[in-house]
């Protein structure tokens, strides 16, 4: 297979190196064993997982696994790919509804074999639960706010991010700018340029 490789590192400088080589050193390893042909590398150095908006090189991958320039997508463990199962099952489902395979060489998961799927439907079923659970804990906590007469917080209201994006870096509005634009604390635009991995200004 036509195969792109992922690595992401810590933010620890002294690791970083290792853990990368680390990485690459197993995944051509696996690809050379496997005979696939590796002609995509995507590496987010000093990231964390935890947040797949601010890994761009992660971002750039999912880009070019729209215009199927690879056939599967190599790790080394699937931590590097997703911190949380929610968001691996959902970047794992986004490949898979591209034809796309995913391949974790130090879990031996491989989506383009039938226990490779199998797995990837466990997983799946977890991540629905997770979301169940998480809902019927929201829902339980309005319920008793309610009961005991407290104010209920106001749902994440929503942004025209690139708007947001556009304003801030192209424009120079600054946050409380944005913030008076959009009808919003300026606690919320910093939060959702942070999320985008936009710097905020010192002013």
């Amino acid at each position: 297979m036509r195969v792109c490789v992922y690595t992401r590192c810590s933010t620890d400088a002294q690791a970083k190196a290792k853990s990368t080589d680390l990485q690459i050193e197993q995944i051509e390893r696996y690809c050379k064993y496997g005979k696939h042909e590796i002609v995509m590398r995507y590496n987010d150095e000093a990231r964390s997982g935890a947040n797949i908006n601010m890994r761009s090189e992660f971002q750039r991958l999912m880009r070019d696994a729209e215009q199927h320039r690879f056939e599967a997508v190599v790790v080394s463990k699937l931590d590097r790919f997703g911190r949380s199962v929610r968001d691996l099952v959902d970047s794992l489902d986004r490949l898979k509804n591209l034809n796309i395979g995913f391949i974790s060489t130090g879990d031996n998961i491989d989506t383009t074999t039938p226990n490779g799927r199998l797995l990837f439907h466990i997983l799946s079923a977890f991540a629905e639960f997770e979301r169940e659970v998480i809902r019927e804990r929201m829902l339980a906590g309005k319920e008793k706010a309610r009961r005991e007469g407290r104010l209920v917080h106001r749902p994440k209201k929503e942004l025209n991010l690139e708007q947001l994006k556009e304003l801030y870096c192209k424009n120079k509005l600054t946050v409380r700018g944005c913030a008076k634009f959009f009808g919003v604390h300026p606690s919320t635009i910093s939060a959702r340029l942070r999320e985008m991995g936009v710097e905020i200004r010192k002013i």
